[in-house]
């Protein structure tokens, strides 16, 4: 494994605790005014009868879903995350890699509608194993949503072209984080990306902040070919 990508797995590992309390509290704006809603409202738009959260952290998402009547399960790589996922007695987490999602079993559940990534594809080869868990997972037409930080806002004074980058943790409460990669990618290389693994873009949203008027995020909806 790459340097980068171990050093994300290390660094989720140390920043499990603080952001399952930053995650609780609602100490991020941009999550609470944006984001949350964004990724719910893509999800319950396509109405998929099964779900995989990937990269689903300490499972708000999933819970959220379950109470709107959706059936799926949470997967993430940090063992400490799913086992505050699991807190409330909901068994439909797994610990598992990316690279290792065929290979897991999820219930009764061999097939799911879609994927969803929220915020949770941070390394180089982040996209090319989940297009690989989707040819054994999604149907054909099964969807990919993703949402990642808006690259134009998240790009700061760098060029604009992919690349690693470090994760700021500034102004989240009093937690303090342990610094973390990710790579960054343009609009035009995700959408390039998912396309050389057959996967067509379906729609594309940009939330905008209601204060400052400026997109805080992208979501893309992808449809396996």
């Amino acid at each position: 494994m790459d340097k980068n990508e171990q050093q994300i797995l290390d660094s989720w590992a140390v920043n499990a605790k603080p952001w399952t309390r930053v995650v609780g509290d609602q100490l991020l704006e941009s999550r609470a005014l944006v984001t949350d809603t964004a990724i719910v409202e893509a999800v319950v738009e396509l109405e998929p009868r099964t779900f995989l959260d990937i990269g689903c952290g300490e499972g708000w998402l999933c819970r959220e879903l379950f109470c709107r009547g959706f059936d799926g399960w949470g997967v993430d790589g940090i063992a400490e995350l799913v086992e505050s996922a699991r807190c409330l007695g909901d068994i439909r987490f797994v610990v598992s890699s990316y690279s290792d999602l065929p290979s897991q079993k999820f219930g009764s559940i061999n097939e799911f509608d879609c994927f969803i990534c929220n915020f949770s594809l941070l390394g180089e080869s982040a996209i090319g194993e989940i297009a690989q868990a989707g040819k054994s997972l999604l149907p054909d037409k099964g969807k990919i949503i993703v949402q990642t930080l808006h690259p134009l806002m998240a790009c700061g004074d760098f060029p604009y072209s992919d690349g690693w980058r470090e994760t700021s943790w500034q102004g989240i409460g009093l937690e303090s984080f342990h610094p973390a990669p990710w790579y960054f990618r343009t609009i035009e290389s995700w959408i390039r990306e998912f396309h050389l693994k057959n996967y067509r873009l379906l729609k594309l949203i940009e939330p905008c902040h209601p204060k400052t008027k400026k997109p805080v995020s992208i979501l893309f909806v992808f449809e396996r070919q």
